[in-house]
């Protein structure tokens, strides 16, 4: 179970749990431990695995597919993957809707992870497939997460198994997937660097004025909160957003991008019901905490300590 753990954990000081509507709380106050992560894999609670270190590191991309039109698509990655004359190994772990594709590797930056996991993607026409880390750098909070494997989902009650090519278990027990998976095969770090190199460079898209350039003015800490960072940038740590700031919407089982950011106006919301706001009505959501708690928490990320 400590090598599972660790084939997994990016992050030991915060852990995100899931709650019965499947969305995650972060919990900050414990530290996470290996008791947890046992309870995680008896069903008697559902954590979450954060994707990035706090170096903005990842040692594994997660794929995420919520349909079963994308879920085939990534069968066929996985296929051209393992069959390729690399033998390029993934692990396959099918969900509610679709299902997730892992690939392990040393731990490398996230930039570099999310550059090699779009460039599969792109090369298997998979434009609604989700790649985990969605941030190649951490600014403020502990970024993307996705569900810990071999627990269960608080929404249909299921363990979901990983499985082969052909559908069939992995392994036929749970204690000898966590086996396999305590010390899985490696996407090799010379292939990842010859698939990166030969991908031309991104286009930086330029947000919206970053107010820290300026003196964060206002009255009260709120203001000062909401004058010191731009929505986009802020809630594009949490959330992927494409170049017209629309993404899917992290508050519900979104399929449709809901989520959207309006640069002009300076707030994101929600089209399908989830509401919207500023930075710190983000974040409320987000850690599910009152507001006096969110100003505390923001008011230590983004504002400069008081003399």
């Amino acid at each position: 179970m400590t090598f599972y753990a660790e084939t997994f954990i990016n992050r030991w000081d915060r852990y995100p749990k899931q709650q019965p509507d499947g969305s995650y709380v972060a919990v900050q106050r414990t530290p996470l431990s290996y008791w947890l992560i046992a309870q995680h894999l008896l069903g008697r609670v559902t954590l979450g695995a954060y994707a990035l270190d706090t170096q903005s590191r990842a040692k594994w991309i997660c794929l995420d597919a919520d349909t079963p039109n994308d879920w085939s698509g990534l069968l066929r990655v996985a296929q051209n993957l393992l069959r390729s004359r690399d033998q390029i190994p993934c692990y396959l772990e099918p969900s509610r809707r679709g299902g997730h594709l892992w690939l392990f590797t040393n731990p490398i930056p996230g930039s570099v992870a999310r550059r090699f996991a779009k460039h599969l993607l792109t090369t298997h026409d998979l434009p609604q497939v989700e790649v985990y880390p969605k941030q190649a750098e951490l600014r403020t909070g502990p970024g993307s997460l996705v569900r810990l494997p071999l627990g269960v989902h608080l929404l249909d009650h299921k363990r979901h198994h990983f499985v082969t090519l052909e559908g069939t278990p992995l392994a036929p027990t749970i204690r000898e997937q966590i086996r396999i998976l305590a010390n899985p095969l490696r996407v090799p770090a010379g292939y990842i660097e010859q698939q990166v190199a030969a991908i031309p460079e991104p286009q930086q898209v330029s947000p919206t004025r970053r107010f820290q350039a300026r003196e964060i003015i206002g009255d009260t800490p709120s203001e000062r909160i909401k004058n010191s960072i731009s929505v986009l940038e802020f809630v594009s740590q949490y959330v992927d957003l494409d170049r017209n700031g629309r993404g899917y919407c992290p508050f519900h089982d979104d399929s449709h991008m809901s989520f959207g950011v309006n640069t002009e106006g300076n707030f994101w919301h929600c089209f399908a019901g989830c509401g919207g706001g500023s930075v710190i009505d983000f974040w409320m959501r987000w850690q599910q905490v009152e507001f006096t708690q969110a100003i505390k928490e923001l008011a230590a990320q983004l504002l400069p300590p008081i003399r």
